[in-house]
């Protein structure tokens, strides 16, 4: 398995722990779009609910590197065409679900790992709030 890989998977894992911590229940995770012939048209890490709202998470996770800037502007990790592909997801998430009028948002959780520890953060309601 690629270090990426792991790391990415160690991130997913501890962004969920931290989720539930703050009283979020998780849905699902690891979601993917597929067409009927199985192609996938996208994926969200973590689907979650706190307070009747859903919030569609996008997990990022990097490991910290000597003379690299440790700070990092998590709204530039998520450009704008993989924003779109997640307000695209998330919607067919809700429909397929039969979930209406409900207000749901996008997240995104960065975990940065070092040698020994891992800094979390975590921006809510990146997007405007909107109803489906």
């Amino acid at each position: 398995m690629k270090n990426s890989i792991k790391i990415g998977n160690r991130g997913e894992c501890i962004a969920r722990a931290y989720l539930l911590s703050k009283d979020y229940e998780i849905i699902e995770t690891n979601y993917f779009f597929k067409t009927s012939t199985g192609r996938k048209l996208g994926e969200i890490d973590i689907i979650a609910k706190k307070n009747n709202v859903y919030s569609f998470v996008e997990v990022k996770s990097s490991a910290y590197k000597i003379g690299k800037n440790p700070f990092f502007d998590l709204k530039k990790r998520v450009h704008c065409r993989k924003a779109e592909k997640i307000v695209f997801v998330a919607k067919n998430w809700l429909y397929f679900k039969k979930i209406e009028n409900v207000k749901w948002q996008i997240d995104v959780i960065s975990v940065l790992f070092s040698e020994k520890n891992h800094e979390l953060c975590h921006l809510e309601n990146v997007f405007e709030d909107k109803t489906f």
